[in-house]
């Protein structure tokens, strides 16, 4: 069942939910596990015995999740202050009494509304196993439209369907406002999240940051307390603050830490901040004792407050970066392919880029880093069943929660997201969710979390077919997200890194290879344990999918497979395949498509996408030949085949020998970093490396006194147009607006508002190309308004008719902005 017309909360959602018959669902057995009693902590990221102590964010009561609809929450009033399902006050929570030893419940809310022509809505969960003759039926409509039923659940995830009549029989539908997901025998089901409702809780009912000076940043937040379901009000003298920024922690002082004595009410004040990111953790307590789960609320102090698409992300193969500990490097792997072991990099030379400004001057606001989980010190054979190789890259965890020492262990890992974010960077972990290595911990603790049945891509096991189970190479068991103790314990351990690390986001791996469970139940526990206060975590996810030179509905797949994942409930954007593959290597490196390709599939890519996407266009990554190596090997002459970029380990592609593919590679990038979104930019692309197929895309970085003259070249250009992305709003935010375009040649502007834009143009003609553009009517500039090129410092003047007249370089490109 689909369509605009179910609601749950404030916002329509339409569902992508199964249909299920009764009789099947009576059929489920309840599989609820004493495990999901501490789901709030371990999602928080509260240690393991024998992990390193650390602040927990999880498990938070009374939380306004940043999802509509469907929510479990505490609340002290008969009117929650959160929407969706809630747990309330006003009946005893346990068998017995509060304190007492009885099994502990919590009033749960329930709220749906119908499709038109439905009736009598209810909903059946996991509680009754899923037995329709138990379910509880809502009440309304209340003057919102909205149907209403409490059900008395112990803390922890529980499994639902809503229900409902309609056409003669008996619906079952995901519930379209809630986030979580669980299965119950293999089948899918909505979920529903209980937190203690004995604990307290705080409201945050606003919170602001402002920054008048450098070093003069203050933060202030108003937080409402929020009773446990016992209703013994606060005790202010029990509750807790700290003020963490990196490795520096205080408490707060009374003063910036007031409590009203009756109400228990927040308000923080907070002044003489210096820039870059903090954290206040607290706790809240009542007078019966009860004590919340710790509450973190991270913010920022900067000149400007970030978005997501202000970032340019910058992604790193550690071992491959830079070398900043020379001492701490491996020795050769036995058996390796030196072309496929460690090589060096580590997070201390990562850092070192960081504090001496070589990011800095790329425009860099986002670093997404390959996993730093620990990897087997052994060598595995390679896809092609010849070479072998090692797990230097990260994708191959052994450890749950462990930095492998190769990259510096956790004490590099904090010391780079502590300079990153005085640099007003942001950190991105990759998080593999798809599999682990054979040797992984969870392997060998709980098989029955993991698949190992065929390889993708061999004989009967299809890579589309069999993506949900299918292992990417028979030493890489699948992870099964079905197994509700699985997918808990691996979003617990995403969380976990970025609390106790400080991150800012992850880079989901092999999205289209696990259950949407997976992504939905981790978005789920990113936004409501670390959002609070507003500051936004990015999760960017990778559904590889690819592109077809045909009208539509021809690729609908594609961008209906990347876009189902996208949403309010799942992932914040994803890698832009279908432009990937559709214009970056064919229009700039191969020069098959020409500008109007280009243009056409920019636009008609930001009409596919949901609303609010913030997709990451890209012209390489470590999973593709390096762009100048494509423009190098671009069929030319019988000496540059472009099969040659895509071999692996014989006949691999080599450096070019004449500037051409660097001065496409200048043209792509002045595209790439002029479109919507948060472009990537692949280390060492930002000088034109070269490269073919993994390994030989992963060469080490090399720094400005290696390069040739045509790399240097390129690196100059790279950061002109990084500090004009930075420095120019409309190059981050404003719209795509199409201006000129040929086979040669494209003029785009992006547009704020009239007047604050900025215009891209771009051609790969031989010859100058004089231009003249409707800047005043497409842009708002005004007449007499003086633009000038970013990348070369003339000007040009918007005339009185609202012309804008300007001649592009032959192979070149120019960005004005006023």
């Amino acid at each position: 069942m689909t369509g605009p017309h179910y609601r749950a909360g404030a916002d329509a959602v339409s569902p992508r939910g199964l249909l299920l018959s009764s009789a099947r669902m009576e059929r489920s057995s309840i599989r609820l596990v004493p495990a999901l009693l501490f789901v709030g902590a371990c999602s928080s990221g509260a240690p393991h015995a024998g992990d390193s102590e650390g602040p927990t964010t999880g498990g938070l009561t009374n939380n306004p999740s940043s999802f509509p609809g469907t929510d479990a929450a505490s609340t002290a009033t008969p009117e929650p202050t959160t929407t969706g399902t809630t747990t309330g006050t006003g009946t005893d929570p346990t068998t017995d009494d509060p304190t007492g030893g009885g099994a502990l419940v919590c009033p749960t809310r329930f709220r749906f509304d119908p499709p038109p022509g439905a009736t009598a809505p209810g909903v059946v969960g996991e509680w009754v196993g899923f037995d329709l003759n138990s379910a509880t039926w809502l009440e309304g409509p209340d003057p919102d439209g909205m149907y209403q039923g409490t059900v008395d659940l112990a803390p922890g995830q529980h499994a639902y369907k809503v229900v409902y009549e309609q056409g003669g029989a008996t619906q079952w539908v995901l519930d379209p406002g809630q986030g979580r997901r669980k299965y119950v025998d293999g089948t899918e089901n909505s979920a529903v999240l209980v937190p203690d409702c004995r604990k307290p809780g705080v409201d945050v009912v606003a919170a602001e940051a402002a920054r008048p000076g450098p070093g003069a940043g203050t933060w202030n937040a108003s937080l409402r307390y929020v009773d446990g379901i016992g209703g013994a009000g606060p005790d202010p003298a029990a509750y807790a603050a700290i003020l963490r920024t990196g490795s520096d922690e205080r408490p707060l002082t009374a003063e910036e830490f007031v409590v009203d004595g009756a109400t228990g009410d927040i308000t923080v004040a907070l002044a003489d901040l210096p820039d870059g990111k903090h954290r206040v953790v607290l706790t809240v307590a009542s007078a019966d004792g009860q004590v919340s789960e710790p509450i973190l609320l991270p913010f920022w102090i900067e000149a400007e407050p970030f978005r997501w698409d202000d970032a340019l992300v910058y992604m790193v193969v550690t071992d491959r970066f830079r070398d900043g500990d020379p001492g701490g490097n491996p020795g050769p792997t036995a058996m390796a392919d030196p072309r496929g072991d460690w090589d060096g990099g580590d997070l201390d030379g990562l850092r070192e880029a960081i504090a001496d400004g070589t990011l800095d001057q790329l425009g860099v606001r986002a670093i997404w880093l390959t996993p730093f989980q620990t990897n087997p010190d052994a060598a595995f054979k390679a896809a092609d069943g010849v070479h072998w190789v090692t797990g230097y890259h990260g994708y191959w965890p052994i450890r749950a929660r462990e930095v492998d020492p190769r990259l510096g262990g956790e004490a590099a890992l904090s010391a780079m997201v502590e300079e990153a974010h005085r640099h007003g960077i942001r950190i991105l972990q990759d998080f593999v969710i798809n599999h682990v290595h054979a040797e992984h911990e969870y392997m060998q603790a709980h098989p029955e979390w993991f698949r190992t049945g065929c390889v993708c891509g061999t004989p009967g096991c299809d890579w589309t077919e069999k993506a949900l189970e299918c292992m990417f190479a028979d030493y890489l068991p699948d992870i099964d997200h079905s197994v509700t103790e699985a997918n808990t314990q691996f979003v617990a351990d995403a969380t976990w890194w970025l609390d106790r690390f400080d991150l800012d986001g992850l880079r989901v791996d092999a999205v289209k290879h696990v259950e949407e469970a997976a992504t939905r139940n981790l978005a789920a526990a990113v936004r409501e344990g670390f959002e609070r206060a507003g500051t936004k975590y990015f999760l960017m996810g990778e559904t590889a999918m690819g592109w077809s030179d045909c009208a539509d509905p021809c690729n609908d797949e594609n961008y209906g497979t990347i876009a189902r994942y996208i949403g309010p409930f799942g992932l914040d954007g994803q890698f832009d395949f279908v432009l990937y593959h559709g214009v970056s290597y064919r229009t700039f490196a191969w020069g098959d498509a020409g500008m109007l390709h280009a243009d056409y599939w920019v636009r008609h890519g930001l009409d596919r996408w949901p609303e609010g996407a913030i997709m990451t266009p890209y012209i390489g990554s470590h999973d593709t030949p390096r762009f100048v190596s494509h423009a190098d090997y671009r069929g030319q002459d019988a000496q540059h085949d472009r099969g040659v970029p895509g071999n692996q380990w014989d006949n691999t592609a080599v450096a070019p020998d004449d500037p051409e593919p660097y001065r496409r590679m200048r043209l792509g990038l002045t595209w790439l970093l002029g479109l919507p979104g948060a472009p990537l930019l692949y280390y060492g692309d930002e000088y034109g490396q070269w490269g073919g197929a993994d390994p030989n895309n992963r060469l080490m970085w090399r720094s400005e006194d290696e390069l040739s003259v045509d790399e240097l070249a390129t690196l100059q250009h790279a950061r002109k147009l990084g500090a004009a992305r930075q420095q120019l709003a409309p190059l981050r935010r404003g719209a795509y607006v199409q201006l000129f375009a040929d086979e040669d040649t494209l003029v785009f502007g992006r547009k704020i508002a009239d007047g604050d834009a900025a215009i891209v143009a771009l051609t790969r003609a031989g010859a100058p190309q004089m231009v003249s553009v409707d800047a005043g009517p497409a842009l708002g500039f005004a007449a007499a308004t003086e633009l000038t090129d970013v990348l070369s410092g003339d000007t040009a003047t918007v005339t009185a008719l609202g012309k804008l007249s300007f001649t592009i370089p032959a192979g070149g490109s120019l960005v004005f902005a006023p």
